[in-house]
């Protein structure tokens, strides 16, 4: 038997942001979004148009429906469609161990819109998907990831040698882990956060990203038809 979250995923309502499953509808925003070099240099190359996009939505669909991984899909407050994402799927068919993987447009770093939706995600897959151990991967030169991972309350468990093939070098990675016995409801904030502020923050970048999609829409030319399945996790070596 399938457990529920296979046959759908509900949006979940943060303080600042909106997670869901990702839709068809998000293709042209992440294709803009984790297109950016500086977004994807620290992870595994992305779907390189928009109909692989497409292709990359219909997978992620299709692993949920088989209860191997979900995609979530990261929306501010203005938009309908995202700007990130964080992918989850199974290391084992119990899912007791999961492996995560995460990216959102560079407009939305620093805003407080992917802690936000990271507390959610690991919520859910705790509480919801039976997940007793959460696994990440982030290259030792990724200060930002790493230092993301660790704010959350993600222990590191490890470095991995050689571990990530990225711009012809394999790379080292650390290995962190999150535990439902040690996961709060809520990881504390830190003392300086402001909603308000983070609010304001995301709103700018709601605008910015808003005139981008507006500009890419209009010069559409997508393929008619179905596009082809694109296998794609943002961690995976």
């Amino acid at each position: 038997m399938q457990p529920p979250w296979a046959e759908s995923i509900p949006d979940l309502q943060g303080e600042l942001v909106v997670v869901r499953e990702v839709a068809h509808r998000d293709a042209p925003t992440l294709y803009e979004m984790l297109g950016d070099p500086r977004v994807s240099e620290y992870m595994a190359s992305p779907p390189p148009s928009l109909d692989a996009f497409e292709g990359f939505i219909g997978w992620a669909r299709r692993e949920r429906e088989l209860a191997r991984g979900v995609c979530f899909a990261i929306v501010p407050p203005g938009l309908t469609e995202a700007v990130g994402i964080i992918q989850l799927r199974a290391q084992d068919p119990s899912w007791f161990t999961a492996q995560w993987g995460f990216a959102i447009g560079l407009a939305f770093w620093a805003t407080g819109a992917f802690y936000d939706a990271a507390q959610l995600v690991v919520s859910f897959a705790f509480e919801q998907m039976n997940v007793h151990r959460l696994e990440a991967r982030s290259m030792v030169t990724n200060g930002r990831g790493n230092g993301i991972l660790q704010k959350i309350g993600a222990k590191p468990e490890g470095a991995l040698a050689s571990a990530f093939p990225k711009n012809g070098r394999y790379n080292a990675q650390f290995l962190w882990a999150l535990h439902r016995e040690t996961w709060p409801a809520r990881t504390a904030r830190p003392s300086r956060f402001s909603v308000a502020e983070a609010q304001a923050s995301i709103a700018a970048a709601t605008d910015e990203t808003a005139c981008l999609l507006r500009l890419q829409r209009a010069d559409d030319r997508r393929k008619a038809g179905v596009p082809r399945m694109f296998p794609f996790f943002i961690s995976e070596t």
